[in-house]
C-alpha cells in the first residue's frame, strides 16, 4: 500500500467515524426530545397519577401532596434538562467543526450522567408518591402503570 493510499484510507475512516458519531447524536437528540418534550413541535404531556385520581379515589390531601412532589421534581429536573440540551448543542458544534474527541467524549459522558440523575429523581418522586397511597390505591396504580 502506498503512502497516498494509506492517507486516503485513513481520511475515509475518519469521515465514517465522524458520520457515525453525528448520526448517534441526532438519534440521541431525538430520544431526549421525545423523553423531555424539548422539541420545537407541540409538547405532548405525559400522564401522571393525577390523571387517574378518580379511578384511584385519591383524597384532596393526597392530590395536594402529589402535586407538590411533582412540582418539586420538575423544579429539580428543569436545570438538568437544560444542561443536557446545551451539551447536546455543544457536541453537535464540535462534531461539525471536527472538534477534539477528548472534549466530545467528556461531554457525552456528562450527558449520560445528567440523564442518570434525571432517572433517579423520577424514581425518588415515584417512591414518595407511592408512600402516600393506601395498599389498595398502590395496587391499582401499579396495574394502571403496567397497562399503559
Amino acid at each position: 500500500m502506498t503512502f497516498k493510499e494509506y492517507l486516503i484510507k485513513k481520511i475515509n475512516m475518519k469521515r465514517k467515524i465522524f458520520y457515525l458519531i453525528f448520526l448517534f447524536f441526532n438519534i440521541f437528540n431525538l430520544f431526549t426530545s421525545l423523553c423531555f418534550g424539548q422539541s420545537n413541535q407541540t409538547q405532548i404531556r405525559a400522564k401522571t397519577i393525577l390523571d387517574f385520581k378518580g379511578e384511584l379515589s385519591l383524597t384532596e390531601d393526597q392530590v395536594q401532596k402529589i402535586r407538590k412532589i411533582i412540582d418539586d421534581f420538575e423544579k429539580e429536573a428543569k436545570p438538568l434538562r437544560e444542561k443536557i440540551i446545551l451539551l447536546d448543542k455543544e457536541i453537535r458544534e464540535l462534531l461539525e467543526k471536527g472538534g477534539d474527541m477528548k472534549v466530545v467524549r467528556k461531554k457525552v459522558k456528562d450527558i449520560f450522567s445528567l440523564r442518570a440523575d434525571l432517572v433517579l429523581l423520577e424514581i425518588e418522586a415515584g417512591r414518595k408518591i407511592d408512600n402516600l397511597l393506601t395498599e389498595e390505591q398502590l395496587k391499582k396504580w401499579r396495574e394502571i402503570k403496567f397497562r399503559r
